[in-house]
């Protein structure tokens, strides 16, 4: 059963919002429909500043032929996201084949965030299959990758896919959390000699805001960002609530050309609980997408920024 705010139209004008620059903005098409994808129910690593806790273990995916019947029930142009609960290559078996199929598709789009540990066909993707894949999100997960004895294998994986597929949408970041600070100058040494030095792709520091820094820890990231000044892109804070604050509600088309998909099939329109929620489960073959936007005064996560970035919200004043 769907759950929403309701649309009431009160008398207001529409402002314009001044979006933050972001350089791993993903770059949507026009007249796109967007499918934020948690197509994974396991990922392999456990790491401490997850999002998700606990981290999913062996819990249900979502398969080739449930993607298959997204696109049947979306005219267009169709873009996934593949982010959130697991990771998304640790979802499915290699002779599955998912993303190749996925890509054969000319009306599809991808955006992959994902930790290396797995690549499946990835290594044997076809140029044309390549070219739709149009953003990457690669992270280095140095403490998990260690204790698993995987950094030759993700070493091996980040090289495959930079000489595959490398771009300005290409990025490759580690996060910084903060019961973690033992160990960043050891990750950024071993990312120098073992990966930048072999192919120089260089490296995004990411904050874990769940976690504030002290004194001792803002210390280390300035060490480090002199130290490796050559190797390293940015310093990034993830954070959007900032950036909706010069409004009173938004016009949403969450539900309509943009959608949250979870690994057991349940679709919404919005991840923020109360709002656009229960379009349909796919893996029972449902889908009733919304026919009208709806409004909200609760703009402040990353499903905003991309509905915001992809022109799909407008912003209003009363």
């Amino acid at each position: 059963m769907t759950t929403e705010a309701p649309l009431r139209f009160h008398p207001a004008r529409t402002v314009t919002v001044e979006l933050p620059k972001d350089e791993m903005q993903i770059r949507f098409a026009p007249d796109e429909t967007i499918y934020f994808v948690s197509s994974s129910g396991h990922c392999n690593l456990d790491c401490s500043y997850c999002v998700i806790q606990p981290v999913v273990k062996h819990q249900p995916s979502l398969n080739y032929d449930d993607l298959a019947f997204v696109l049947e029930r979306t005219p267009g142009k169709v873009f996934f996201i593949f982010s959130g609960k697991g990771d998304f290559f640790a979802g499915y078996r290699k002779d599955e084949r998912l993303l190749a199929r996925l890509l054969a598709h000319e009306n599809v789009g991808v955006a992959l965030d994902v930790n290396g540990v797995v690549i499946h066909c990835f290594d044997d993707l076809p140029p044309e299959a390549l070219r739709r894949v149009r953003h990457i999100n690669l992270t280095f997960h140095y403490r998990q990758l260690k204790d698993h004895k995987a950094l030759q294998v993700w070493k091996r994986n980040a090289l495959t896919m930079l000489r595959k597929a490398d771009s300005a949408d290409f990025f490759v970041n580690i996060i910084l959390s903060a019961p973690e600070r033992a160990l960043w100058a050891e990750a950024l040494d071993w990312y120098r000699e073992h990966l930048f030095a072999e192919y120089p792709k260089r490296l995004i520091l990411i904050r874990d805001v769940n976690i504030p820094f002290g004194a001792d820890d803002e210390a280390e990231v300035t060490r480090l960002q002199d130290r490796h000044a050559d190797m390293l892109q940015s310093l990034r804070a993830l954070g959007f609530a900032e950036a909706f604050s010069s409004f009173d509600f938004v016009s949403c088309r969450a539900g309509q050309d943009y959608f949250r998909l979870w690994n057991d099939g349940r679709v919404d329109g919005c991840s923020i609980p109360g709002t656009v929620q229960g379009l349909g489960n796919i893996k029972e073959r449902s889908f009733q997408p919304r026919s009208e936007p709806f409004q909200c005064a609760d703009v402040r996560h990353c499903d905003c920024y991309h509905v915001a970035t992809a022109r799909k919200m407008s912003f209003h004043r009363r």
